[in-house]
């Protein structure tokens, strides 16, 4: 009896000094979401279209280190100011968020890298593959049950490298809100 007394303290000691003992594992978070928002033209693409829209896709890797890695794809769509159509841009990227210390929200500064597809919706439009950059910020702040929300707003100039001799400097104002799902 004196025996299966200690064999069952020594069970159940070792439940209690294991659970104390914290899980060994990679501390990563992925989130995954979508967003929507404005794409204010501005300088000399606001010359000829209007205040627009852009939709896409988000995902965030954060906890290797202490910056956060972002890769995003994005449409964007702004009417023309003298008739029906639209100029559009595809834009496929990756970049880089910094935490700033916060309490209740979290906000960061980020950089873009990305290439961009500029087209138009016109019967004679061709398209312009480019490289881009933006350079902006944020917050997220945490919902209970879905996940987070991610407010954000990026200067971007969607065609910086591999621009023609005579073309234009394109650039916008974005902001968008995400709603992103924590998947890791």
């Amino acid at each position: 009896m004196k025996l299966f007394s200690i064999v069952v303290v020594v069970i159940v000691m070792t439940g209690s000094v294991c659970a104390q003992v914290p899980s060994v594992g990679l501390p990563i978070s992925l989130d995954l979401g979508v967003l929507g928002g404005v794409s204010v033209p501005m300088g000399n693409l606001s010359d000829f279209t209007n205040n627009g829209w852009n939709a896409g896709a988000k995902a965030r890797i954060s906890g290797l280190i202490p910056i956060d890695i972002v890769a995003f794809g994005i449409y964007n769509r702004l009417p023309d100011k003298a008739d029906s159509y639209s100029s559009t841009a595809w834009m496929f990227g990756a970049g880089l968020e910094l935490p700033l210390p916060s309490l209740i929200v979290k906000p960061y500064l980020g950089v873009d890298g990305f290439i961009s597809t500029l087209s138009n919706t016109g019967p004679s439009a061709n398209s312009l593959s480019r490289e881009g950059v933006g350079l902006g910020g944020g917050v997220r702040a945490s919902l209970p049950i879905l996940g987070s929300v991610d407010v954000g707003i990026k200067y971007q100039i969607l065609n910086q490298l591999g621009q023609d001799a005579n073309e234009q400097t394109l650039s916008q104002v974005a902001v968008n809100v995400a709603l992103m799902f924590g998947v890791l």
